[in-house]
């Protein structure tokens, strides 16, 4: 961690010094961004809305922005951007597997303890030159300004009490992407379910719990339908990525350019660290409010659940490669990068 945390104020002293530089005339211009959450949610209160103030700011307002929210221009914001629809948007990989599947080897468990841990490693991933931005971005023609990882993902409940691996058996459980391989691995049924859907999905007994991060839950109102939490085991987490069309990007003068980067990797940052607080937070609030049963594994018991994680990692390489697919080469690269940034 000492290693990730220097890297990044040293990113952080050089981003925010070309942001403060004086800006030269750009021309007025508007762009539209899409993406697929509530305008309450922290993906715009704490990433889109911050990102755009931070470019408004540096070229005094010439450039602005369209938001359109909750999947107003299309559920699938790859394709949006893609089309051109949207010069900008929020990508959820978990929701568009079809789309980016190799992401989802930055989901794959046992590789991070918290979010800047793996949001350190999946930028090294998604920037250009990067070995996801080659295989996957560069392709579709989309470039990531900032990434995210979320704090590895715990198996909540709502009436379900999890204490070993055998009281996973038969739980549904929301598990998008790379997540659904985690789940089955322990024994449970994964189901794809949005995080707009969740709270539906319980509701009707579509699922028994999910995986999921206790910052989330009181944003979309879960907070007396998740009572339980199992603690203890690096089950990995969902990624989301805030990204620009490169027709676009290649469009802009290279000082704009260079204003877009920069912010992107200021927020890139801000997110992680403030995911981090958030789910430390937002679990350490339910336990007190008597909404959130902790369920910490023995150490005997977590050992036994991540043997049974190893696995996935080749199963999920495996299957991308029979898709044709280069999933050994990804995994390999994530590897190597969760190996130097620990």
């Amino acid at each position: 961690m000492i290693k990730t945390t220097i890297k990044t104020l040293a990113l952080g002293a050089v981003s925010t010094m070309a942001l403060a530089a004086p800006a030269a005339a750009i021309d007025e211009r508007t762009f539209r961004v899409t993406q697929v959450f509530p305008s309450t949610h922290w993906h715009m209160t704490e990433g889109i809305q911050k990102f755009t103030d931070k470019v408004k700011e540096a070229t005094d307002g010439a450039i602005d922005f369209e938001i359109y929210h909750a999947g107003q221009l299309g559920k699938e914001s790859t394709t949006v951007v893609t089309s051109g629809l949207a010069e900008f948007g929020l990508l959820v990989p978990g929701y568009e597997v079809e789309k980016l599947p190799l992401t989802s080897v930055v989901e794959l468990p046992g590789y991070y303890d918290t979010s800047c841990e793996g949001t350190r490693q999946f930028w090294e991933l998604a920037k250009p030159g990067g070995a996801i931005y080659e295989a996957e971005y560069k392709p579709l023609g989309i470039r990531p300004l900032y990434v995210m990882t979320l704090r590895p993902y715990e198996v909540q409940t709502n009436e379900a009490v999890v204490e070993s691996v055998e009281d996973m058996k038969g739980l549904k459980l929301r598990a998008n992407g790379a997540m659904a391989k985690t789940v089955a691995a322990v024994g449970g049924t994964p189901v794809q379910v949005t995080s707009n859907e969740f709270y539906d999905a319980l509701a009707r007994g579509t699922v028994d719990g999910g995986m999921w991060i206790s910052g989330s839950t009181k944003l979309v109102g879960l907070e007396n339908v998740l009572n339980h939490t199992v603690t203890g085991t690096r089950m990995g987490a969902g990624s989301t990525f805030f990204a620009i069309s490169e027709r676009a990007y290649q469009s802009l003068d290279p000082e704009l350019q260079e204003i877009l980067t920069t912010a992107g990797e200021e927020m890139t940052m801000h997110m992680c660290e403030y995911l981090q607080a958030a789910d430390e937070n937002g679990e350490k609030e339910l336990v007190a409010e008597g909404k959130l049963e902790v369920h910490p594994l023995s150490e005997e018991e977590a050992a036994r659940w991540n043997e049974m994680l190893i696995p996935v990692a080749e199963q999920w390489a495996e299957e991308m490669d029979r898709s044709g697919r280069p999933g050994t080469d990804i995994l390999e690269a994530y590897r190597a990068v969760a190996e130097e940034i620990e």
